[in-house]
């Protein structure tokens, strides 16, 4: 695992790298804005050579920087900007333009360098222009001039050269460069001639000398990946202790060493004495500033190890959760790529760190279709900068597991997506139990389906045998019992004949044919209830008017019907049931409504039977409605529920109630 640890903390640095590139963004930056201005300081050098007398006066400091140098700036800070552009090296066209601008900058400084030493004009025979433009382009220059220029030209030809090592022979270039640059600058400042000559003629502008340290310091900063810069710009100690060290130490030096020259030229003590003292100032200085940063140094160090302490034991913590748990946990870039994983989810995919480091999902997993899978829910995760819970199942080499994993976006300091932290839980186990009880209950379902389709066809058996015991009986009761009665009827109207002329017979006899009309009545309609002859003759229509008119004649409501107009055929079974509900609905209207009026509605359409019975009764209380044990409600519910129908029960205290049973047309073999 320790290749694993030191990946934690490669993941780590990432924020660093992220923060390092937009740094070295900001320096190249820096380096173009400082290749236009050279770029623009030879423009107008060169509109300089050229003003009226008026002006020349004005622009004498720009005037004694030649035409020739100049041209030399403009052709270094455009090529320097053009590899700027180009620092991700896309563009061949931006690479060739600036290699071609090198190349020329390196031929015209080889033949100033060559003409200013040697005394060879070769740019007057190939460039007849230099001539004929004369003094006031200015075509000699310093030869360290033309030596600056050639080196600039080899420094951008060379800028991506890279030797063993990983040295970059371009910026020692330019650091000589700037230390060339500085002979002349140091002359100016201490106003010694001879470092401006140089045993030349004439003297090297000021502005040019300026020109070649801001040229020498933007090329530097062109490249600020290279080994060198990146010292210098560097986080690390030696970096930090560059930048502070150096521009302060140059100061002082500077600064120490003008007093002293101005203390000899005052007299305060001999030329003689000069050299000793800034020796010993310069050594002093020097001892100081080292003595200063070794102390700030030895700081800095004492609290990097304190912080590298308090990362230790926070990485040995992390490591050691990370170690024991049983939970894979994983790591992965913006590119899909493993930066971390522990031992859990290397067991899972069976790879080993090694094997595993910086691989896609497709290659650490089988099935492609799993692989895509997961690398589209983390490109979602890293997208939407939410975290989620997923469910997945994966084809492992030690068989199918099914995972969920909670993935969260990694986020640098600046808000930035670096890529998905992501921890599962095998879940397999209680899948399996899911996948178990799911199947128990849809064997129980089906058990309870067939039990109620065997309770179904008992209730219809059950039904059934009730409707032919009751047309048995209705039809012994209108063979034996209206036929008995038939008989006695005509033997007593017999009897009549012949009882004496006695006022008591007399008026017996009223009383005895009222019982036997009252009898014959009672028998006729207990047998209408128990098989409807008119239901069986004329269909549910009639047998509904039937039933409307009896409850009309014998309780005084008014009674309406709404009937379909043509034939109703929905099955005998669904008659037979149809009139038996309406007949216990009639019934608790007569019981229990204390009503005056009631309304029968029957719509019949090719879905479903619709059967409504509406009062103007007191209504059904609500506790009534939802009493399982009121066997009339409950009875016309298994009715309906019989055929898979259902009953809607719509009442208000003191307005009356709506009953409504729906029953769906199905197929039903008439009994």
């Amino acid at each position: 695992m320790t290749s694993v640890r030191n990946d934690i903390g490669e993941s780590s640095s990432l924020e660093h790298y992220v923060a390092t590139q937009a740094n070295f963004a900001s320096i190249i930056s820096a380096a173009m804005s400082l290749a236009m201005i050279i770029a623009l300081f030879g423009v107008v050098v060169l509109s300089s050579c050229y003003a009226e007398d008026g002006y020349r006066k004005i622009l004498a400091d720009l005037i004694a920087v030649q035409g020739s140098s100049a041209a030399g700036f403009i052709l270094s800070g455009v090529a320097l900007y053009l590899q700027c552009l180009n620092v991700d090296k896309t563009s061949r066209k931006l690479a060739l333009a600036a290699r071609v601008l090198a190349t020329l900058l390196l031929l015209l400084s080889a033949g100033f360098l060559l003409q200013n030493l040697f005394g060879v004009k070769l740019l007057h025979a190939a460039l007849p222009v230099l001539s004929m433009a004369g003094s006031a382009f200015g075509a000699e220059i310093h030869p360290l001039a033309a030596g600056c220029f050639l080196l600039t030209a080899l420094i951008l030809l060379l800028q991506e050269l890279r030797i063993r090592g990983g040295h970059y022979p371009a910026e020692y270039l330019a650091f000589i460069l700037i230390g060339l640059s500085a002979i002349p600058l140091v002359g100016y400042l201490y106003g010694i001639s001879k470092l401006t000559f140089l045993r030349y003629s004439t003297g090297i502008p000021l502005l040019t000398a300026l020109g070649f340290l801001v040229l020498g310091a933007a090329l530097l900063m062109a490249r600020p990946s290279h080994r060198l810069m990146s010292i210098i710009i560097g986080h690390a100690p030696g970096g930090n202790m560059l930048r502070r060290l150096l521009p302060s130490m140059l100061f002082l030096i500077l600064l120490l060493n003008l007093l002293v020259a101005k203390g000899a030229e005052r007299g305060l003590y001999s030329d003689q004495l000069m050299l000793p003292f800034l020796t010993l100032i310069d050594g002093a200085l020097v001892v100081f500033v080292f003595w200063r940063f070794a102390g700030k140094l030895d700081r800095e160090y004492g609290a990097r190890m304190q912080s590298a302490a308090k990362l230790a034991e926070a990485n040995s913590l992390l490591t050691a959760v990370s170690d024991s748990t049983r939970e894979p946990i994983f790591v992965k870039n913006r590119q899909g790529l493993l930066v971390f994983a522990n031992p859990a989810l290397l067991q899972q995919v069976g790879k080993s760190w090694e094997e595993a480091m910086y691989r896609s999902s497709r290659e650490l997993f089988a099935e492609r279709d799993e692989a895509d899978r997961i690398d589209e829910d983390d490109r979602r995760v890293m997208a939407h900068g939410l975290p989620e819970t997923i469910e997945q199942t994966l084809h492992l080499q030690h068989g199918v597991f099914t995972y969920q994993s909670t993935r969260v976006p990694w986020f640098d300091k600046a808000g930035n997506v670096l890529g998905v932290i992501g921890i599962s839980t095998d879940i397999s186990e209680r899948k399996r139990a899911e996948d178990s009880l799911r199947e128990r209950e849809a064997q129980l379902e089906k058990t309870v389906v067939e039990r109620t389709a065997l309770l179904r066809e008992l209730t219809n058996h059950l039904e059934t045998v009730r409707e032919e015991e009751k047309r048995a009986i209705a039809r012994e009761l209108h063979d034996n019992m209206g036929a008995s009665l038939t008989a006695l009827s005509m033997h007593l109207e017999s009897v009549y004949k012949i009882l004496p002329e006695d006022e008591k017979w007399q008026e017996r006899k009223p009383r005895m044919q009222g019982l036997m009309s009252s009898l014959v009545s009672t028998t006729r309609r207990i047998q209408t209830e128990l098989r409807p002859n008119m239901l069986d003759l004329f269909g549910l229509k009639a047998a509904i008017t039937e039933q409307l008119d009896d409850l009309a004649e014998r309780t005084g409501m008014t009674c309406k019907a709404s009937l379909p107009d043509e034939d109703v055929t929905i099955g005998h079974e669904m008659e037979i049931a149809i009139y038996r509900m309406l007949q216990e609905m009639l019934n608790n209207v007569t019981k229990h409504a204390k009503a005056n009026q009631v309304d029968v509605i029957l719509d019949v359409d090719e879905e479903q039977v619709s059967l409504t019975v509406r009062d103007n009764g007191v209504g059904i209380p609500q506790e009534r409605q939802d009493n399982n044990k009121t066997y009339g409600l409950r009875g016309l519910r298994e009715r309906a529920t019989f055929f898979g129908g259902n009953v809607v029960i719509r009442s208000t205290p003191g307005n009356g109630s709506i009953i409504s049973i729906r029953l769906p047309l199905a197929p039903v073999a008439d009994v």
